[in-house]
């Protein structure tokens, strides 16, 4: 037990540590804030002894003008308190709004260090929900936390004094009654806090499903599975209501104990403080002003159990910020990691790659490669063969396993990683766009790029009919994810980006597979020729057009099976020559290089 409470102490320290350092560069703001909310706190425990003044010797005196003198106090008072709350509310917002930006920043700076294979794995509904609802909980939460703890103390001690100057007997039966709350929240404590992580999990859950739903509303209508996925988000919705049902039960049922020890309060008040009146010991004020106080010393109670419940709250939220914040990329930059020295030629040597996914069996076994500078190769292979693996190591994605991956005679794992984007291009099939609009698509490629490199992109590209077709031309929206082009448009225009950031070594995975043959035949002639200095790896399933390459690589479970030309690997009656008879097409004879008349 002393351990995993010396756990939970050691946890909860750096959590609190973490969040004091994102709060550090608002603590004027917030100091101010506080300092609002406990003047105004000041205000509102006056009233009781205004109340007292007006019972015991105004309205028995019958004193006009010290009634005007005591409306005069509660009106400034009043006005007062409301005044700090106002100026004190806006602080605290102006606060809690830096904060979510602090953190949020902080969060997608780490999401963009983060490699390949945590984006593979956490569905985008968990991360955004991360960056979202639980930044919101602890930034607003955490914010208002010290505040309400600050002002809960000073009420505490301003009020149990003032109880024990009006009378001392009275505030000592009252007193007792505050170990039974301390006694309820032990209890509860275990429960509350396993009931906050469970909703927060459950409503975490329910956004990735909902996520993922909406990003593929259209392809469950074709498939016709609109019933079914909805009975899926009806299973999950309903599990989020149970954890949140669950969790507002224990709340309300440790409010509730702590609303009976309020009850037995004020019986003890009005009774023994009734009996103290009848005797002369307590005046009628004073047993008012003593009732009023009682149910302000119970508020910190309430406050506490506010207080408990958002403290569960904000250690969960922090927690799973911190999860993120904390993670360690798999793919590192080192400490002494160099530039490529320029100019970069693109050569290519892969010596003994091995590589599997986690503990899965290896996808490549001892892959050895090498690619000249400026030379055009191809991969090719049945699916699960490796060829999308291998890129990705090339464009450091994922490190390898083993065996080592070299440009220009630098271990990739040597190169920083800026300077590696840079000049290492790698285009999925997937092609990702923007809601924004063409020319700003374009320009992630080169944000300088002149209107000559941009026209010069669109022409490789062979994007010229969209751009007189769009409306508005450059300025024309593309839509979420590019969705107003076509499959093949969004391709070409991937393309374009590629022409613009000019890298010198291009790797292409199954770029072109949304074009119709002579569209790839014709963009990868341009291509060819334009990058004739760089070094491109070309992955198609689309093999019938691949007698413009230089080489062909033929990989097969994880292996290199067979390379050479065309025209060799057809001799050799191999995997080649079989995948090439099984995908034979139309113009599959054509002869296919750049410039080649046949475009």
């Amino acid at each position: 037990m002393s351990t995993s409470v010396a756990l939970m102490v050691v946890k909860l320290n750096r959590q609190l540590q973490w969040f004091g350092r994102q709060m550090r560069p608002l603590i004027w703001s917030y100091s101010l804030s506080v300092s609002l909310i406990l003047l105004s706190s000041l205000m509102f425990l006056l009233d009781p002894l205004l109340i007292k003044w007006l019972i015991d010797q105004i309205l028995p005196k019958k004193d006009f003008r010290l009634l005007v003198f005591a409306v005069g106090g509660f009106l400034g008072v009043y006005l007062c308190r409301l005044g700090l709350s106002a100026v004190a509310e806006f602080v605290g917002f102006r606060t809690v709004q830096g904060l979510v930006f602090r953190i949020r920043l902080s969060l997608l700076e780490q999401m963009n260090r983060l490699s390949v294979d945590y984006h593979e794995t956490i569905p985008v509904g968990e991360r955004l929900y991360r960056m979202e609802q639980d930044v919101d909980q602890v930034a607003e939460l955490g914010s208002s936390l010290v505040p309400y703890v600050l002002q809960t103390a000073f009420n505490t001690v301003f009020v149990v004094g003032t109880m024990f100057v009006l009378d001392f007997r009275l505030t000592c039966i009252v007193i007792p009654l505050m170990p039974c709350f301390l006694a309820w929240r032990r209890y509860f404590e275990g429960r509350l806090r396993e009931a906050s992580d469970s909703a927060q999990l459950q409503s975490s859950m329910e956004m990735s499903f909902l996520q993922e739903y909406l990003a593929s509303v259209i392809q469950i209508q074709l498939l016709h599975q609109e019933k079914r996925e909805t009975e899926g988000f009806v299973e999950r919705a309903k599990v989020r209501m149970q954890a949140l049902n669950h969790r507002s039960l224990i709340e309300i049922l440790f409010s509730t104990c702590y609303m009976g020890v309020v009850a037995l309060g004020t019986i003890a008040i009005l009774g023994y403080g009734g009996h103290d009146v009848f005797v002369g010991a307590l005046t009628v004020g004073g047993l008012v002003a003593f009732y009023s106080y009682m149910a302000r010393l119970f508020d910190p109670l309430h406050a506490a159990v506010e207080i408990y419940s958002r403290v569960n709250r904000l250690s969960a939220s922090i927690r799973r910020v911190l999860e993120v914040i904390e993670l360690k990329p798999n793919v590192r930059e080192r400490a002494n990691a160099v530039d490529l020295v320029a100019p970069v030629r693109g050569r290519v040597e892969i010596d003994g790659v091995s590589f599997s996914y986690g503990n899965r069996h290896a996808v490549l076994e001892r892959i050895e490669l090498k690619l000249e500078a400026g030379e055009k190769v191809a991969l090719v292979g049945v699916s699960g063969s490796g060829k999308s693996t291998l890129v990705k190591l090339l464009a450091r994605l994922y490190d390898v396993t083993s065996g080592a991956v070299y440009i220009d005679g630098i271990d990739v794992r040597n190169i920083r990683l800026d300077c590696l984007r840079t000049k290492v291009c790698y285009v999925m099939q997937d092609t990702i766009l923007f809601d924004r609009t063409l020319r700003e698509n374009l320009l992630l490629g080169k944000p300088s790029a002149t209107s000559r490199e941009l026209n010069r992109a669109i022409e490789i590209a062979d994007l010229e009919e969209l751009l007189h077709r769009l409306p508005n031309s450059w300025g024309t929206p593309l839509g979420p994810r590019g969705n107003r082009l076509s499959g093949g448009e969004r391709q070409r225009l991937a393309l374009a980006r590629v022409v613009l950031q000019n890298p010198s070594l291009l790797l292409l995975d199954e770029s072109t597979s949304a074009l119709d043959a002579p569209g790839e035949r014709k963009i990868l002639s341009s291509l060819a020729q334009h990058f004739s200095d760089q070094t491109i790896v070309f992955i198609s399933h689309r093999i019938s057009g691949l007698k413009w390459v230089d080489r062909i690589i033929v990989l097969n479970r994880g292996v290199v099976g067979e390379q050479g030309t065309h025209d060799q690997l057809m001799r050799g009656r191999g995997l080649y020559s079989f995948l090439q008879s099984t995908h034979a097409t139309a113009v599959g004879d054509e002869r296919f290089y750049p410039g080649s008349d046949s475009n």
